[in-house]
């Protein structure tokens, strides 16, 4: 289960003390969470690549639409071991075929976020529950399946169901609404110094995406319910994780895309299932690609070939070279990047800012100003002290990690330049051009 634009932080079982997130809090206590994760990229397209690859954005490619996956998928790999694999997604990013995200999947459903150009940006989860649940009640039941589901509700427009905004969210009657349109321009003001988020927007923006996920998290309590019913539930293995988070406000922007703050890359992780201890939490710091060979792994298949990620299941279960020793990952370098049309003097720039971590220590990267920002998150979790200045041996020997990280490009295919109609689409998501 892929939640896009789903931050850790506003997550039960990660702190928050919303209430927006009961179902998936129940998951947490009834199997492992991993505390610490690290997205691959600030939106959407790279980061799934990464999730289903095992491999950084600049390892498989896939850093602006205009690249196609050419990585095998963890989805082909099941399916070479004899799963059957099915996905149901609900974003052009995910489910569109020029970018062969879903290749490995038999059977594949993508739904629009949108029923015509310019038009709101649903919630779909009833309708990607709806044809999940109808895949499986198709399946074979002589065959193991793999089931992949994106849901795209928590994202942009905000529209929560009723009850919930009663809820969770306070009187608000500022200018700032939920619409991503809006935000868009905001964001422009903002950047331009033309507006302050007040703090009276800032709590609206949350509670209103505390609103979203505990919509969402409502209908992940009717999937759940309905592997039950399917005589599921005991043997299938859950995986919930997002690709990236949601800024509101804390670095000066907001949506996403654009920075590799913790708010936009810290994303939660959940797994539940045959293998998986329950109420474990896992704090060694982990990440996005460490997800498709963990998956691969407690399937008991073999990893995918040349990738980034690593099996991190041995935190609990040993392996055969240091048996009953736990994994840990805190000297492993983790990276974020693939930033998404940022603009500078009218031209648009992809993939020009980056991130690299060691244990507590970030390093942030702008190679358009020369910029380095660093920040120790175990002192500074909201990377507001820049220690750049105090500390520049740490800052000399992470940009050399960084820029050994970048000589590592691959390749993807590419698919030329977006045509027109995708492009108006993509900006009325918030992945188009301009500020």
């Amino acid at each position: 289960v892929s939640i896009d634009t789903l931050r850790a932080d506003r997550l039960g079982c990660y702190g928050a003390q919303g209430g927006a997130s009961p179902e998936l809090d129940a998951m947490a206590e009834a199997g492992t969470l991993f505390e610490d994760v690290t997205a691959a990229s600030p939106w959407t397209l790279p980061s799934h690549a990464s999730m289903l690859t095992g491999q950084y954005p600049i390892r498989h490619g896939v850093r602006t639409n205009e690249q196609a996956l050419t990585e095998t998928t963890v989805a082909s790999a099941l399916a070479a071991a004899g799963y059957q694999t099915f996905a149901v997604v609900n974003a052009h990013n995910v489910g569109h075929p020029g970018y062969r995200l879903l290749e490995g999947f038999e059977a594949r459903v993508s739904l629009p976020e949108v029923e015509r150009p310019g038009g709101p940006i649903l919630n779909r989860a009833e309708e990607v529950l709806r044809r999940g649940v109808a895949l499986l009640g198709r399946r074979d039941r002589d065959r193991p399946f793999f089931l992949f589901l994106h849901f795209y509700d928590v994202h942009t427009d905000f529209t929560p169901e009723s009850r919930w905004q009663r809820e969770l969210v306070d009187p608000y009657d500022g200018p700032v609404t939920g619409r991503t349109r809006d935000l868009i321009a905001l964001r422009s003001r903002m950047l331009q110094g033309a507006y302050d988020l007040s703090a009276a927007d800032q709590r609206y923006l949350t509670q209103m995406y505390d609103a979203e996920i505990r919509t969402l998290d409502a209908r992940l309590t009717q999937f759940f319910k309905a592997l039950e019913a399917a005589d599921l539930a005991e043997d299938t293995l859950v995986c919930v994780t997002s690709d990236h988070g949601e800024e509101f406000g804390e670095h000066g922007g907001l949506l996403h895309g654009r920075t590799h703050y913790q708010e936009l890359v810290r994303i939660p992780w959940l797994l539940r299932g045959p293998g998986v201890p329950a109420g474990r939490r896992v704090t060694d710091p982990v990440h996005l690609v460490d997800v498709a060979p963990t998956l691969l792994s407690l399937a008991g298949l073999p990893p995918l070939e040349d990738v980034d990620g690593r099996d991190v299941s041995t935190a609990w279960r040993g392996d055969d070279e240091s048996p009953g020793r736990e994994w840990s990952g805190e000297g492993r370098f983790l990276y974020s990047e693939a930033d998404h049309n940022n603009v500078i003097e009218g031209e648009v720039v992809h993939d020009y800012k980056r991130m690299v971590r060691q244990g507590d220590l970030v390093l942030h990267y702008d190679s358009r100003s020369g910029r380095k920002e660093l920040y120790d998150l175990a002192h500074d979790p909201a990377e507001a002290r820049d220690l750049s200045l105090d500390r520049p041996q740490d800052v000399e020997r992470l940009f050399a990690e960084l820029e050994a990280f970048v000589a590592r490009a691959g390749t993807a295919q590419d698919i030329g330049a977006v045509p027109e109609a995708t492009q108006e689409l993509l900006e009325g998501l918030g992945y188009g051009g301009g500020e």
